[in-house]
C-alpha cells in the first residue's frame, strides 16, 4: 500500500522523536546522537530550500519533455491529446516508483513531489478530456479516487487536502439539488460530513498501525474543523443562499450568527483544555473569520481602527493567557520542560535501557514509548 519501505519510515520516526525529546530536555546530546546513528532511514530528504530548487528543476524538465513530445508527435485532435496525457502521466508515476523511490530512495525531495503531481494531473486531465466529462459530479467522481490513492500510497498531505475538498464538494453538489429543503440541507450536510471526517482522522491519528499517515491525517483533521465552521458561518451561508437560491437572507439567521461566534470560542477553550494544538489553531482562525464576518455586515468602526483595537485585544488576551499558563502547575506553556522531574529521569533511563544498543523498535515498543500515540496525527500536539 505504501510506496516507501516501512522499516525506513519507522527508523526515521524514531530518530525524529529522539531529537524532539532531546530539545525538551529528556535526553542528553550523546544519547540522542546514538539513537539517530542506530536508526538511519537512508532516505534522501533534503532541506526545504534544496527541495524547492529540485521541484523547480523537475517542473522545468517536465515542461521541456512535454514540449518536445508535442513537437514530434503533433497531436491533431482532442482524443490524441487525451491519450498522450494519460501515457505521460503513467510514465511520470513509473519513474517516480522505480527510479526515485525504489532505486534512489527519495522521500520529500521535491523531484518526487513534482512527478507525483504532474503524473496525477496528466492522467486525470486526459481521462476527463477523453470521455468528454461535462464537469460537476462526474468530475468529482473521477478525481477523488486518484487523490485518495496518492495520499495513501505516497503519504502526501497536499493530495489528502485535495481529496477532502473534492469529497466535500461532491457531497454539497448532491445536497444542493434536494427539492424544497436544499437551503436547510446544504449547511447541515457540510457540518455532518466535516464531523464524520474529523472523527475518522482523529481516531486514525492515534492508531499505532496508522502512524505513517499521521501528518496526512493531521491535515485532514484541521481542514475538517475549518469546513465545519465554514458550513455554519453566517457569511458563507448567506452567500451560498444568494448564489444558489436567490435568497438575500438565510432562514434562521440568528442561529447562524450564534454559530459564527460560539464555535470559535468553544474550539479555543477546548484546544487549551485538551492541549490540542490543531483545535486551538482552528479556533483562532475561526475567531478571526467571525470578526471579519461581523465587520462585513456591521460597519461600526473604520477598518484601521477596528484592526488596531482587535490587535490590542488579542495581544492582551495572549499576554494574560501566557501568564496564567506559566503560573499554574496544572497548565502548560510553549517552553520545553525542564529535565529535573522524577518522571523525566525515569523516562530517560527506560529509553537508554530498552532502545539504545538494540535493533529498530517494534510496534509494541513504539506503543509503550508514546503511550499508544506514536505519531498521533497532531491531535493534542506539543506546545
Amino acid at each position: 500500500m505504501i510506496a516507501y519501505d516501512r522499516k525506513s519510515l519507522d527508523a526515521q520516526q524514531t530518530a525524529e522523536y529522539a531529537e524532539r525529546w532531546r530539545k525538551k530536555g529528556l535526553f542528553s546530546e550523546e544519547t540522542s546522537q546514538q539513537i539517530r546513528e542506530q536508526h538511519q532511514s537512508g532516505f534522501y530528504s533534503p532541506n526545504v530550500f534544496v527541495r524547492i530548487g529540485l521541484a523547480v528543476f523537475g517542473a522545468v524538465m517536465l515542461l521541456a519533455c512535454v514540449g518536445l513530445v508535442g513537437l514530434i508527435l503533433s497531436p491533431d485532435s482532442s482524443q490524441s491529446v487525451a491519450v498522450l496525457g494519460v501515457l505521460f502521466g503513467l510514465a511520470c508515476l513509473f519513474v517516480l516508483e522505480v527510479q526515485l523511490i525504489r532505486n534512489k530512495r527519495h522521500f520529500g525531495s521535491g523531484l518526487d513531489d513534482v512527478l507525483l503531481y504532474a503524473g496525477t494531473t496528466a492522467i486525470i486531465s486526459g481521462l476527463l478530456l477523453l470521455f468528454d466529462m461535462p464537469g460537476g459530479l462526474a468530475t468529482y467522481i473521477v478525481v477523488l479516487p486518484f487523490l485518495v490513492a496518492g495520499s495513501i500510497r505516497y503519504l502526501d498531505r497536499l493530495m489528502a487536502a485535495g481529496a477532502f475538498v473534492c469529497a466535500l464538494l461532491m457531497v454539497l453538489h448532491i445536497a444542493k439539488d434536494v427539492p424544497r429543503v436544499a437551503v436547510y440541507v446544504l449547511p447541515l450536510t457540510g457540518m455532518v460530513f466535516s464531523l464524520l471526517v474529523y472523527r475518522f482522522a482523529r481516531t486514525g491519528g492515534v492508531r499505532v498501525g496508522w502512524r505513517y499517515w499521521s501528518s496526512v491525517l493531521a491535515v485532514v483533521e484541521l481542514l475538517a474543523l475549518l469546513a465545519f465552521y465554514a458550513s455554519g458561518n453566517y457569511w458563507v451561508v448567506q452567500q451560498a443562499g444568494h448564489y444558489y437560491f436567490g435568497m438575500d437572507t438565510p432562514p434562521a439567521g440568528g442561529l447562524f450568527w450564534a454559530f459564527t461566534f460560539i464555535v470559535p470560542a468553544y474550539c479555543i477553550f477546548r484546544g487549551i483544555r485538551a492541549k490540542d494544538r490543531l483545535m486551538l489553531d482552528a479556533g483562532i482562525a475561526c475567531m478571526a473569520a467571525a470578526v471579519f464576518t461581523f465587520r462585513y455586515y456591521f460597519n461600526v468602526l473604520p477598518l484601521a481602527w477596528a484592526a488596531a483595537i482587535g490587535g490590542a485585544v488579542l495581544f492582551s488576551i495572549s499576554w494574560f493567557s501566557i501568564r496564567y499558563l506559566r503560573s499554574h502547575s496544572h497548565a502548560y506553556a510553549y517552553e520545553p520542560e525542564e529535565k529535573d522531574t522524577l518522571l523525566q529521569r525515569v523516562q530517560e533511563e527506560i529509553f537508554d535501557k530498552t532502545i539504545v544498543g538494540q535493533a529498530a523498535p517494534t510496534t509494541n515498543e513504539k506503543t509503550s514509548m508514546e503511550g499508544g500515540q506514536f505519531g498521533g496525527g497532531g491531535s493534542g500536539g506539543d506546545f
